[in-house]
């Protein structure tokens, strides 16, 4: 995609990008999957190998299946959440910074470029995470799972933040570890970049604009954005 115009502003993912988000992820799924049995869903439809997101997915579908009403469908799952949430909590207390990444953000900051968060994780353990790392500072939003319906790579996440921050999608930068949030960038025609850091899998960063290594930071990302302005 050729970029026709400057950036205004970069829309950053969390853990993997910015820091390194030490949560116990298979305690984390074997949390939500023992709530989710225990309102009957069964085992075959759960697993530690796939997302939280995906097995709450899988116990969506039963629960209308079976008949639950919505009510109870969302007491279930914000019953999940809640468990999940002092997990990411603990794990928000330990994050560490990816070498190199704060200046990047001072670069970004001294050519006046608004600065966002899209995350899975909630705002406030995004916050703690931050803060934690003295990062906070440089973002003038963060939003997460708790902010908004429809999550990353839907197009209402990012198209949520620049509606806030006053931009248009074409005019933001989105940097990301995951195949998520390549897509969240595609589907709304936003330019990104993937960053290669520790977790990431670099065969799913190729559809990205540019890919970064995890050493090249922050040499390279700063080249890049600087490219873009």
């Amino acid at each position: 995609m050729q970029k026709i115009k400057p950036i205004k502003a970069i829309v950053w993912d969390l853990d993997g990008t910015l820091i390194h988000f030490k949560i116990d992820y298979i305690r984390a799924r074997r949390t939500a999957i023992k709530i989710l049995k225990s309102y009957g869903v069964p085992k075959r439809l759960l697993t530690v190998n796939i997302s939280i997101l995906e097995n709450m997915k899988s116990a969506r579908e039963f629960f209308s299946e079976e008949g639950y009403t919505q009510k109870k469908i969302n007491e279930i799952i914000e019953e999940v959440n809640n468990d999940i949430i002092k997990i990411e909590y603990e794990a928000a207390q330990d994050a560490t910074m990816i070498k190199g990444i704060d200046q990047v953000l001072e670069f970004a900051r001294n050519n006046n470029l608004k600065q966002a968060i899209f995350t899975f994780n909630t705002r406030r353990n995004a916050e703690i995470s931050l803060k934690k790392v003295n990062l906070l500072h440089y973002f003038d939003l963060i939003v997460g799972r708790d902010n908004i319906t429809n999550l990353k790579p839907h197009p209402d996440h990012l198209t949520y933040i620049c509606k806030i921050l006053k931009v248009k999608t074409d005019e933001i930068l989105v940097i990301g570890d995951n195949v998520r949030d390549i897509e969240a960038a595609i589907n709304v025609g936003a330019y990104s970049i993937g960053t290669h850091t520790r977790l990431a899998r670099v065969e799913t960063l190729q559809n990205a604009n540019k890919i970064v290594k995890e050493d090249e930071i922050p040499t390279k990302l700063i080249q890049e954005i600087e490219k873009l302005l």
